[in-house]
């Protein structure tokens, strides 16, 4: 198959996984001007310590069997064979999430006053998650699943679903009923209830018995999953426990503006996320095609422009995003959320760094890495969050972030050489960073006057970076208009 085909298949599957993205975002972001009037900045400071948990715990639950199953399914054509490897995963991945319910939902009274302190409401929350959690895997397993076949579109559908789902119970528990918090995860396991039969309706060829489990693959699969787990706490650690270490430093009206600022840098997440669900299938698909290196490095190149402008463009405009979408308590966030919008751009990144290592079944150097960048951002927090507040721990994510797609290369080009151009790109990359900074000190001359000053600037910074990589952009072109025959 050819270069332009093989990019175009990359370019569709992010498009399709964008488009929902745009759609869903677009969703929640309406529903950001309603919330920002129900809850206040401490209302908000709960959600986000109560959030950030329930992602650590998937995270074990999950146990990066996805990882796991995701390299293995390609591993072989034969249905019956990828049938047994989904199976493993379904059912491991069930058993540990009845568990867990359990345990937390008898446990809630002490983990509401571990992470909530004096919150009335706590345990009860905590209940409600935990209801939850075994009703999230057949989705989860199925919206994989649709990626591992290269379905885009049924994948996309199901993740769509699921979040109209949960957005129309937000509404009819947080603004209706006016259920408080509570609302939230009142929508959370109602929404889990309803998407399970159509996660079942796309699944149900692939559903078998516990039989279907198969303890020799389970634990291959297990063996290549452990490093990904510390690499997932590495993660979590990095991006998302700087809530409590605000939590720890500053009043939960600071946890609630900083989880506002997540919010609005999540948006570049419609560019990195639609990109990272294609990235992994489509990466692995064409392995064996003799131009596969050649298209990794075009890859690479046109993330760092095409995403990296979005990312830039979100990023000058925080403020401005802040004041259509929110109340005055709420402008504090601006800087955090333009700082954060980068730390997508550098998640995204990791996935295209880290290629060669999972190509090479070595897993290893990702968990090192992961574990190392969380042990400086747990450092980095302590000093900078009683300096600078939530900014200081924005800040400190990006520090953090930033080492570990430098390692993966490294380690990657060394267990599978690709051939980027790596000068070029940390050009590009540093140019739009500038883009963000100098737009934090051009002059306030009204609301829509300082739009137009920043369009200027982005306008200048796109044309600039153009022209001087003006031979790696027409190479690019290149490979998108000649076709590569595979002989």
């Amino acid at each position: 198959m050819s270069v332009l085909k093989n990019l175009k298949n990359l370019a569709s599957d992010s498009l399709i996984y964008g488009l929902s993205g745009i759609l869903t975002r677009f969703i929640g972001v309406f529903l950001t001007p309603i919330y920002t009037r129900v809850y206040t900045p401490d209302d908000y400071g709960v959600i986000g310590v109560l959030t950030n948990a329930f992602i650590l715990i998937t995270i074990f639950l999950v146990f990066a069997m996805d990882n796991s199953t995701a390299r293995w399914f390609y591993d072989t054509e034969v249905s019956e064979e990828r049938k047994r490897i989904i199976n493993t995963w379904l059912w491991f991945y069930l058993f540990i999430s009845v568990i867990a319910t359990v345990f937390f939902f008898f446990t809630a009274n002490y983990w509401a006053a571990l992470v909530l302190d004096d919150y009335a409401d706590g345990a009860y929350l905590i209940k409600l998650l935990a209801l939850t959690l075994p009703l999230l895997v057949l989705p989860s397993i199925g919206v994989n699943v649709l990626r591992f076949e290269r379905k885009a579109r049924r994948a996309v559908f199901l993740s769509l679903y699921q979040s109209l789902i949960l957005i129309g119970f937000n509404i009819l528990f947080v603004v209706i009923l006016k259920k408080g918090v509570a609302g939230v995860y009142y929508a959370q396991l109602w929404g889990a209830i309803l998407t399970l039969p159509v996660a079942i309706y796309f699944l149900y060829t692939w559903i078998g018995l516990p039989s279907w489990f198969d303890w020799v693959k389970f634990k291959e699969m297990l063996r290549y999953a452990l490093p990904f787990v510390p690499a997932s706490l590495g993660y979590w650690v990095v991006n998302l426990s700087g809530v409590f270490f605000i939590n720890e430093f500053l009043p939960k009206s600071e946890v609630g503006l900083y989880q506002i600022g997540i919010s609005i840098a999540a948006v570049s997440a419609l560019a990195t996320t639609s990109f990272q669900q294609a990235w992994s299938p489509f990466a692995f698909s064409i392995l064996s095609q003799p131009h596969a290196k050649e298209i990794y490095a075009a890859s690479l190149q046109l993330y760092v422009f095409v995403i990296g402008f979005i990312c830039t463009l979100i990023s000058v405009f925080a403020f401005e995003a802040l004041v259509l979408l929110t109340t005055p308590a709420y402008y504090g966030a601006a800087l955090v959320a333009s700082m954060l919008t980068f730390n997508y751009l550098l998640m995204g990144l990791t996935n295209i760094a880290g290629l060669g290592a999972s190509i090479a079944k070595k897993t290893a150097p990702l968990g090192m890495i992961s574990l190392l960048s969380a042990g400086l951002l747990v450092a980095l927090n302590l000093f900078l969050i009683p300096l600078y507040g939530k900014e200081g721990a924005a800040f400190a994510i990006c520090i953090a972030q930033l080492i570990i797609p430098i390692y993966m290369f490294w380690k990657s080009q060394q267990l599978y050489f690709i051939p980027y151009k790596f000068l070029k790109n940390l050009a590009v990359f540093a140019a739009f960073i500038a883009c963000s900074i100098a737009s934090y000190h051009l002059p306030i001359v009204g609301f829509f006057s300082t739009i137009l000053l920043k369009v200027i600037l982005l306008l200048v910074t796109f044309f600039l970076i153009a022209w001087v990589n003006k031979e790696e952009l027409y190479k690019i072109k290149s490979i998108l208009k000649v076709r590569y025959s595979v002989r």
